[in-house]
């Protein structure tokens, strides 16, 4: 259904009978929902207005740039001292690093726990989709621009989403296709012949790509965002609703066509916004009379013309949302969106340096340290301006003397003619504040301690030159920089558990709901060669996987370097022939891998993958070969061979001499049978004696 421009009063309240029929049909109307945006709208920058939050973003950019605009002393044209301090910009440059740094030590910037039913390699798979997906929308990049308002402004905020679109890509392909020869002998297949790559025969193609994924962007100017004036905590998921104010260009306008719930007028209608003759585009107000041309240093306002291309003017949107609606109005008089909120929820995430009690928006460095620098650039600069008046000179004259009316201006080698010696001489003056440099580290030594930078509270009593005696020993130095990590740590806790947590969940959920299955394979499987592709490879598992996302940032680090000294005898005690008898009685076993994990862990390698590989098939058996069962067993068979060698020996001699008993036993066997014939034929008388017998 299109919806119609209203002709509606925007100030004017909502009925009683718009107010039933919304609640009838779960859906404002286009008058009301009109009114409703506006005027929240309105109602939320009035109260920031008011509270004066707003008017100390000015100050905080102020602060930051530290712009040097020429001073004069009075009725002259000499310049005074007017020396730039950027103490706020450089505890916001050395904060922010560390911020960052810290938490994307490791890639991917978070750890993932898979849930009973999970399988580990499904988890594995669920953190390599969303590595990805975070370096693909710049995700590094946009937490660091929300980081850096977080810390010097007091608040960050991100806005989440899911985007579809097509994009286009070049590729390079063939023009001459490869030449098949059928080869004469049916036995043997044909030949392929490869063409040879010449610049005639390549040629540029364009395809288009259907791209799914996550949004993550930071909301670089806070004034665009109207926030509920009820809301008492530094989460802005909690608000009644939340208004982003943007300024679309007619490019980003079509492309909003493609996205459900919105209601584009039709490019005639539309046209009639950006040609002449046109209605200007509001500022907001929180931004008129807040720049200087002459010194800030940054763009223009999202509302300035600054292209005569009519297509890239930008027209005011107002997208409304909270847990049930989103509404989006155009120019204050079109309803381009009025639909379902289809996350059920805020889209929109925070982030606080210094909260503030009962309040949204915290304090930043500019508005808690912002006193020191002016403190420092102040008495700096009248320092300077006592030395230059000391270097320089004020002379005195007697008047209606010898000495002319005009100014007298002194330099080397120049001589004034007087009558009387007394009647031109300096001006006597009081040396420069010689405490003016101990205050000035002072100063310095509160605004690290504010800031936490560093922490001179860890430091001990400090002396006349403001610094601390404690970082003279070692136990002192460590304690330093404990003091200075504690306070980056606390908002490091903060960053992870109200954004990068949150939005993982986030991302992990919408990746279910609305990733197609072909995108998860294609990027498991072609642009990762993830493992689980090969192994498992069924998609399902990932949808209705239930995993944890923590993240163990460089701010834990020492926590970190406690189990790196602790590893050796964990593994110590795993290994013991106690511990393994022990888990064998309970039918378990310590995996080797898991632990050799664990080292490459906590020593921050990278390459765990490539040092522990698969072993071959002539590997394994070689392997088998040489393990101790199988050498056991070896030695086992080697025995028994040779018992049965001694056995099969001892068997051979025992039939030896039982062969050679029974010769003996039949040789004298037949000797004594011999012997008896004899003595009987001797008996019987000579000629009875056989022949050839002696007598």
């Amino acid at each position: 259904m299109q919806l119609e421009q209203p002709s509606v009063h925007t100030h004017a309240p909502i009925t009683p009978d718009e107010a039933r029929k919304a609640l009838a049909e779960q859906m404002w109307g286009s008058d009301p929902a009109l009114k409703l945006v506006v005027q929240d709208a309105i109602r939320a920058e009035n109260f920031a207005s008011t509270k004066a939050w707003v008017m100390q973003w000015p100050s905080a950019t102020t602060l930051y740039q530290s712009p040097y605009t020429a001073q004069y002393w009075e009725g002259t044209q000499s310049e005074r001292a007017n020396v730039p301090f950027f103490t706020v910009a450089t505890a916001v440059n050395s904060l922010v690093p560390q911020v960052v740094n810290g938490l994307f030590y490791d890639d991917p910037p978070f750890v993932i726990q898979q849930r009973p039913g999970t399988s580990s390699l499904t988890a594995s798979a669920i953190g390599a989709l969303l590595g990805y997906q975070l370096e693909d929308i710049g995700f590094r990049e946009e937490l660091k621009r929300g980081v850096f308002n977080a810390v010097l402004f007091g608040t960050g905020i991100w806005k989440w989403g899911w985007e579809t679109f097509v994009r286009e890509r070049k590729i390079y392909v063939r023009t001459v296709p490869e030449a098949v020869i059928p080869n004469v002998a049916e036995t043997l297949p044909d030949i392929t012949i490869q063409p040879v790559d010449e610049d005639e025969s390549i040629e540029e193609q364009i395809v288009e790509e259907y791209i799914d994924r996550p949004v993550f962007e930071n909301i670089t100017n806070l004034r665009y965002v109207l926030i509920d004036p009820g809301l008492n905590v530094p989460s802005i998921n909690k608000a009644k609703y939340v208004i982003h104010r943007m300024y679309l260009t007619w490019t980003d306008l079509d492309k909003l066509r493609e996205r459900p719930g919105f209601r584009i007028p039709p490019r005639e209608k539309l046209l009639e916004l950006f040609l002449p003759p046109k209605e200007p585009v509001e500022a907001a107000p929180s931004e008129i009379s807040v720049r200087n041309p002459l010194w800030d240093a940054r763009a223009e306002a999202r509302y300035e013309q600054t292209t005569e291309d009519p297509f890239e003017q930008p027209l005011e949107v107002l997208e409304r949302w909270d847990n049930g609606k989103c509404i989006a109005i155009l120019n204050k008089k079109i309803v381009i969106c009025n639909d379902m909120n289809p996350y059920g929820e805020i889209p929109f995430l925070s982030v606080g340096w210094w909260d503030v009690p009962e309040a949204f928006w915290s304090m930043g460095l500019a508005k808690v340290i912002g006193a020191e620098q002016r403190l420092q650039q102040g008495l700096t600069n009248l320092y300077l301006d006592n030395a230059s008046l000391n270097l320089n000179g004020v002379y005195t004259r007697v008047r209606g003397k010898s000495i002319p009316t005009q100014s007298i201006r002194v330099s080397p080698g120049k001589i004034v003619d007087v009558d009387n010696k007394d009647d031109f001489r300096v001006l006597e003056r009081l040396p420069a504040v010689p405490e003016a440099d101990r205050h000035i580290s002072m100063s310095e030594s509160r605004a690290e301690r504010t800031s936490g930078v560093s922490d001179p509270g860890m430091q001990g009593v400090a002396g006349s030159s403001g610094h601390s005696s404690l970082a003279r020993t070692a136990s002192g130095a460590n304690l330093l920089a404990a003091g200075a990590g504690s306070r980056v740590a606390d908002f490091v806790e903060k960053l992870s558990s109200n954004v990068i947590v949150p939005f993982l969940y986030k991302a992990h959920e919408l990746n279910r709901a609305m990733l197609p299955v072909k995108a998860i394979k294609y990027i498991l499987g072609e642009e990762l060669q993830h493992e689980f592709m090969k192994s498992q490879g069924d998609v399902l598992e990932i949808l209705n996987a239930r995993v944890k996302f923590s993240i163990l940032a460089a701010a834990k680090l020492q926590a970190r370097r406690a189990m790196a000294q602790t590893l050796p005898m964990i593994v110590q005690f795993l290994t013991s022939p106690e511990t393994t008898q022990q888990l064998a009685l309970q039918g378990k076993k310590v995996k080797i891998d898991e632990v050799v994990k664990m080292f490459f862990a906590v020593t921050d390698w990278k390459n765990y993958e490539d040092i522990v590989v698969d072993m071959t098939d002539e590997e394994k058996q070689k392997a088998q070969a040489n393990s101790p069962a199988a050498q056991m067993a070896a030695k086992a068979d080697m025995a028994r061979q040779q018992s049965q060698q001694q056995h099969d020996n001892k068997s051979d001699l025992i039939e030896q001499e039982n062969i050679a008993r029974a010769g003996r036993d039949v040789l004298k066997h037949g000797l004594d049978e011999s012997a008896l014939g004899a003595e009987e034929a001797l008996a019987a008388g000579p000629e009875a004696a056989p022949a050839g017998l002696g007598v």
